[in-house]
């Protein structure tokens, strides 16, 4: 099936216990059936599961749905002719041997994520799979690694073809396998975690696709298999549009870790267990590096809305006390005083003791020169000038200007200035986020190519009167 070409495949519904006919409709922005009756009013209940058996004798599960009641179209014939009809939208369709109910639990995921078969390209272990002597099964595993409640694995699939021994093609298939069961509603956050990993490494915004999820872990597959009494796994299909991605712009030279080599390959996985496993503090800096990445060929108030907000969910990127509580405290009670020596009301001392709060936090400049101070501290000062700290600024000052309603940028000046605020942020985030990464030395080189880092060092060159290096 061609992407986004729409699917109707006749079906039978399993809920009324009447056996009415449709379709149901399958396509990459759209999941739905659409139920007749020829006969008798009907209603299905869409708060709940709604099991069909299709054509091909799949039966299909449609989970979080929207419906409402039944129409109908009516011809005053002698007798008059009725057909009921019932249209039901959903996000969910689960694809299997049986139905898949609110009970069941996900135990496995495996899928597959675009534009990610170069990052994972092993040299020895495709010379290995390209040969036409029998393959050891390290040559297919890739990695499988435990981080928190999760397993994170990695293996290659291949396709063959007829008259040759070598594939035609081999393209890495990642899977999760959960130490506690999931929903079919919770699985997808670490899948969704997972896949935003490699979208960081490329500075893209890469997508999960192909999902096959099972109620047994591996282990227990591989028996029933071997066993003959594995009944199969079930495909899961969302609304989920793949992202456009402009494939030139997709160079791996750019990636903190890729698997080139064994090498490469040990820093890959410690840095992807650390990225699984600081999630629950970082989940939401990682869906903002998204929404930015996902508007990277835009210029808008949103792109900006979403960096801004990227870098206040970002952990290390919390102000920090310019003046300590105990010095705060000491100001405000000798300020209260002198002003009631002064006869000044005490209505006013109050205030004055919270305008002496409001200075304990670092300003803007301060923040800021301290965060790129750090991570020139790691990744070298190529990575992110002084000179960023200006442009940073303003991108808090354009953040102001949005919260009033629609910006449009003045004048020429005015949008460069935007666009480059904009990427100065982005850049300083992507920084902030690899920071705690175990990055080996080759992956930080690498980092100065990243597209985070590369659009916003070519806008500064390009710009005419960079501002003066701050010391």
């Amino acid at each position: 099936m061609e992407q986004n070409e729409l699917q109707l495949i006749h079906c039978t519904e399993l809920m009324t216990g009447k056996n009415l006919t449709g379709f149901f409709s399958l396509r990459d922005d759209h999941i739905g059936v659409k139920i007749y009756s020829y006969d008798d009013p009907f209603y299905i209940n869409t708060d709940a599961p709604i099991i069909l058996r299709t054509e091909d004798n799949e039966v299909v599960t449609l989970h979080e749905n929207v419906g409402g009641p039944p129409g109908n179209s009516y011809r005053p014939t002698t007798p008059p002719r009725i057909c009921y009809r019932q249209d039901i939208i959903s996000n969910i369709a689960v694809i299997g041997h049986d139905a898949w109910t609110e009970d069941d639990r996900v135990r496995e995921v495996t899928f597959s994520i675009n534009h990610s078969g170069q990052l994972l390209h092993h040299g020895d272990k495709f010379k290995k799979l390209g040969l036409r002597a029998p393959r050891d099964e390290d040559s297919w595993h890739i990695f499988n690694d435990r981080a928190g409640d999760l397993y994170i694995k990695v293996h290659y699939a291949a396709t063959y073809g007829m008259h040759f021994d070598a594939p035609k093609s081999v393209l890495p298939c990642f899977s999760i396998e959960f130490c506690e069961p999931a929903t079919i509603s919770e699985y997808i956050s670490s899948v969704s975690d997972y896949c935003r990993f490699l979208s960081f490494c490329l500075g893209a915004p890469l997508s999960p696709s192909d999902f096959h999820i099972d109620r047994m872990p591996y282990d227990e597959k591989i028996a029933a298999i071997q066993a003959g009494s594995y009944p199969g796994d079930h495909k899961v299909q969302y609304v989920w549009p793949q992202s456009v991605i402009d494939s030139h712009d997709l160079w791996i030279g750019g990636s903190p870790v890729l698997v080139w080599d064994d090498d490469e390959l040990a820093a890959f996985r410690v840095c992807l267990v650390m990225w699984m496993e600081r999630v629950p503090s970082w989940r939401k800096a990682y869906a903002l590096m998204e929404a930015c990445l996902k508007k990277k060929d835009v210029i808008s108030s949103e792109r900006l809305v979403n960096a801004c907000r990227w870098f206040e969910e970002i952990p290390l990127a919390a102000s920090k006390q310019a003046i300590s509580d105990e010095d705060i405290r000491s100001i405000s009670v000798a300020a209260a005083q002198a002003a009631g020596m002064r006869g000044i009301d005490e209505s006013i001392c109050h205030r004055i003791k919270g305008a002496i709060k409001r200075i304990k936090a670092e300003t803007a400049e301060e923040q800021f020169r301290r965060l790129v101070k750090l991570v020139q501290g790691k990744f070298g000062p190529q990575c992110l000038p002084y000179t960023a700290i200006p442009h940073l600024k303003r991108a808090i000052a354009f953040r102001g200007k949005t919260a009033h309603g629609l910006y449009i940028p003045k004048d020429e000046t005015e949008f460069r200035a935007l666009v480059t605020a904009i990427s100065a942020l982005e850049a300083l985030c992507f920084l902030l986020t690899a920071y705690d990464l175990p990055i080996n030395g080759n992956g930080i080189e690498r980092m100065h190519s990243n597209p985070l880092i590369r659009d916003y060092l070519r806008m500064t060159l390009e710009m005419e009167g960079q501002p003066p290096e701050v010391p």
